[in-house]
């Protein structure tokens, strides 16, 4: 008999006490579902909201970009314009004669037509009509010499046009029949595609050379 008591106060004294389990349970308190998902609602409104903030910030990205784009297409433009411009400076010129002999006197009004071209950088004067048109908008001086020799006692005359527009009117008026000179000049603003030419005063004019 006192062995088998001896075996029960061993196991009775390996078993822990009520006080001592309550004692070893987790302390934690489980949290609310509802109050996890509140809060994970929150989360996804929060990054809702930075998103759609960087995708404003794209987009405004996106639209500065494509004003910029434009600037800069605006600026290549003006600088093909300009690089166009400046190709064409100093390199519009030209010098042209009447071809031997006497032209005239002339009964209608007609564009003198100067084949005898000494010059012509640019391609800017049309030998085959007589006129020069601008290239590009610019400031052009252009300058002529007049002979004439009068037999008849006609006055000289020779009228400067832009497009269909008198400029100038250089005459001479010529009584002895000696050989005559005009010459003038002028600085013109033209826009491109603007024609200057030149025409005897009719039906006046003797024969001009």
């Amino acid at each position: 008999m006192e062995r088998t008591v001896f075996y029960l106060l061993v196991v009775f004294l390996l078993m822990p006490e009520p006080s001592s389990l309550q004692e070893t349970e987790p302390h934690g308190t489980s949290q609310d579902p509802w109050s996890e998902l509140k809060q994970l609602r929150e989360l996804v409104q929060q990054q809702a909201a930075a998103l759609s903030e960087i995708k404003e910030k794209l987009v405004n990205m996106e639209n500065k970009n494509t004003a910029q784009a434009g600037e800069l297409l605006a600026v290549k433009s003006e600088l093909q314009t300009a690089e166009k411009q400046s190709s064409y400076w100093m390199k519009v010129a030209f010098s042209a004669g009447l071809p031997s002999g006497y032209k005239g006197p002339f009964s209608t009004e007609i564009t003198l037509i100067y084949t005898k071209v000494v010059t012509n950088v640019g391609g800017a004067y049309n030998p085959h009509t007589g006129v020069f048109t601008a290239p590009i908008k610019g400031v052009y001086y252009i300058r002529f010499t007049g002979a004439a020799y009068n037999t008849d006692n006609h006055n000289m005359g020779i009228n400067m046009y832009k497009n269909s527009q008198l400029l100038l009117h250089l005459g001479e008026s010529n009584r002895d029949g000696h050989l005559r000179h005009v010459s003038s000049g002028l600085v013109l603003e033209l826009e491109a595609g603007d024609a200057v030419y030149l025409s005897p005063l009719k039906p006046t004019s003797p024969s001009l050379r």
